[in-house]
């Protein structure tokens, strides 16, 4: 019998790493057949990016190798399959997923035997059962292959979603759970394929346009399956979960199989864009019962016409504002998604956009995420390209909060640099701006300050974050200074086709950082130096001094530290009350009242690392970076 091996390598995050989703489904699938079971045995994942040597090792004369491509694997795969061409060149490989194009360098490289692409598994079985003389490759639509040296392309066509079949009903992972007991798995659930969406900058709504549902019976035994054997985080693939009605059911399934054995502790999804009310009522659900890892209340742009020129449409800001109020009520912590980059978008309107966000109560969770040009997304067409003068640079690729893998492979992204409206300076501005409001902002550092100021001196807050990168640039030498100069080095060296978006740094540990949370660190590390050098910045908006020393030490003492203990302190002004109800999304005048106030922090790692990894990584989403926990004492 053929042996099988299938490659789908992941960072691992500490102890956690996801199951082999797609491959595993591409396996389930295929062997459903009992001509595929006839001819072929699976002999195991490669799963984590482990040195190919160790991979090596593990891969005992294969027949045929599946390598399922991402952004974040690609690379590896590529090298992987060349070792393996070296060792068993009688070995097939085939390549497949989301980074494969008509494009793809894999087209060329000789180490690549079979190039599928689009939807996998109904091509997958087929590529199996043609290898094994129970079929044609050149029937099989939408694949190359070579024979005798030639690339043959077959006939391109439209194929609907097959029925899925359930690896984890299935039993392929169960090997994995057995001989990797010190790896905690996390799980990826679908409940439905395709997108009803066309976003330029999104691949989904090119490759997987219909929504097709899945067997709803399925689905609620996949979420047995997670709570018997202990799954302790889900996360739902669905384009937009929330879209259809019983999707209200899987979520009081998974609270109930929670409820029953503990299992999945947490559960995250995509949500529908288009039903805000119903994705509301999970969030409310799931964060009742200890599940939610925030809702995503996403724009990806603030401005008419960088949404026309994406296909997007985003909901009205007066139903944002209601929905902040909702979530700020149920204690529910939620997030907003800027892209920079995008085609139409200027300094200016990026700048107005993150206004418009915290005017109306975003103020813990604004994520900006640099626009990609991804393979299969209408952004990569030649005439789109050429329409919004659309220019990328090539960058290496890490995910946050994993250990690099450096190892002679590098993976990278291709990022939008440069449009026909944000040139690449304004677009080194805009990533200034946006990392300054995510690390001073959300993460807490000034925002008492410029929350007051907005209400009561009509500050806006982007000008307040201008002014103050205005500050650090007229005194380089500061902490704040020095963060500034780094960051714009930074973004330039993404420009010239170097560098990266994240950080590392040994005195926030060995994990790779995005740069708001790495500059949040930054200042942690010298926080009595950094405080010092901004005072002067920060007293001149402020006429009272008594004010200002009040507002100071509150602000100082809300944003947890390594350094953060109970701590009870008197103020002449009632900044608790005031600022609750700021986060409420509602207004109560500011009195000057003599109030004492006991402030408790929780559990604080002291050093440094544990530190960043719990409260900064963790705890971000949920607002744990700031001390919730405020009582008055008389």
């Amino acid at each position: 019998m053929k042996k099988i091996y299938m490659s789908q390598p992941n960072s691992q995050y500490g102890d956690s790493v996801y199951f082999p989703y797609t491959a595993g489904s591409l396996l389930a699938f295929a062997f459903e057949d009992e001509r595929v079971r006839e001819h072929y045995h699976f002999e195991a994942f490669i799963y984590k990016k482990e040195p190919l040597d160790e991979v090596m090792q593990k891969i005992k004369n294969p027949d045929f190798i599946g390598f399922c491509c991402y952004v974040w694997n690609y690379e590896y795969n590529k090298a992987l399959a060349k070792r393996i061409k070296e060792k068993y060149p009688q070995c097939i490989t085939c390549f497949g997923g989301h980074q494969i194009y008509e494009k793809a360098d894999v087209i060329e490289n000789e180490n690549v035997d079979i190039v599928m692409f689009g939807e996998g598994e109904d091509n997958f079985k087929n590529v199996l059962l043609a290898l094994s003389d129970e079929g044609r490759l050149d029937t099989i639509p939408n694949i190359m292959y070579r024979k005798n040296g030639e690339r043959i392309f077959t006939e391109k066509a439209v194929k609907p979603i097959p029925e899925r079949v359930s690896p984890y009903l299935g039993g392929w992972f169960d090997t994995l759970l057995e001989e990797e007991k010190e790896l905690d798995f996390s799980a990826v659930l679908e409940t439905n394929r395709g997108c009803p969406n066309h976003c330029s900058f999104c691949d989904w709504g090119n490759i997987k346009a219909r929504v097709h549902q899945y067997q709803k019976e399925q689905v609620l035994k996949e979420i047995d399956w997670f709570s018997e054997k202990k799954i302790e985080y889900v996360y739902c693939a669905d384009g937009n979960f929330g879209l259809f009605p019983r999707d209200m059911e899987f979520v009081d399934y998974f609270i109930a199989v929670k409820q029953k054995n503990g299992f999945p502790q947490k559960f995250q999804a995509t949500y529908s864009k288009t039903n805000p009310e119903t994705v509301f009522e999970i969030n409310k659900k799931l964060n009742a019962a200890g599940m939610s890892k925030g809702a995503t209340l996403s724009f990806q742009s603030m401005d008419e016409t960088v949404l026309l020129n994406i296909n997007r449409k985003n909901m009205p800001l007066s139903k944002f504002k209601q929905l902040m109020k909702l979530y700020h009520e149920n204690g529910i912590p939620t997030y907003s998604e800027i892209i920079l980059g995008l085609p139409g978008e200027t300094y200016q309107s990026f700048k107005e956009g993150i206004e418009q966000l915290l005017e109306y109560g975003q103020h813990m969770a604004i994520n900006f995420f640099n626009c990609e040009v991804l393979n299969n997304a209408e952004m990569n067409k030649p005439a789109y390209l050429e329409k919004y003068d659309i220019k990328s640079s090539k960058m290496e690729q890490y995910q946050y909060h994993t250990e690099a893998f450096k190892k002679g492979i590098t993976e990278y992204s291709n990022i939008v640099t440069s449009t026909a409206s944000m040139p690449h300076k304004a677009w080194i501005d805009s990533n200034v701006l946006g990392v300054f409001v995510r690390a001073f902002h959300n993460l807490g550092l000034f925002q008492c300050y410029a929350i007051y100021l907005n209400k009561e001196k009509g500050v806006k807050y982007t000008d307040f974050y201008e002014r103050f990168i205005a500050f650090c640039e007229a005194h380089p030498q500061t902490a704040g200074g020095k963060i500034l100069t780094w960051l714009r080095s930074k973004f330039q060296s993404v420009i010239d086709g170097g560098g990266s978006l994240t950080h590392k740094d040994i005195v926030f540990g060995k994990l790779q950082w995005p740069l708001d949370e790495a500059c949040f660190l930054m200042v942690l590390h010298e926080i009595d130096l950094f405080r010092k050098e901004t005072e002067p910045f920060l007293a001149s908006f402020f006429d009272d001094n008594e004010l200002f020393e009040d507002i100071k030490l509150y602000q100082q003492t809300v944003v947890k530290t390594p350094v953060s203990v109970p701590v009870t302190l008197h103020f002449h002004y009632d900044w608790h009350r005031y600022f609750k109800a700021v986060y409420l999304n509602s207004y109560e005048t500011l009195h000057k009242v003599e109030n004492t106030l006991h402030f408790e922090p929780g559990f604080i790692y002291k050093d440094l690392p544990r530190f960043a990894i719990h409260t900064v990584w963790y705890g971000r989403r949920g607002g744990q970076n700031i001390i919730s926990d405020i009582r008055y004492l008389n």
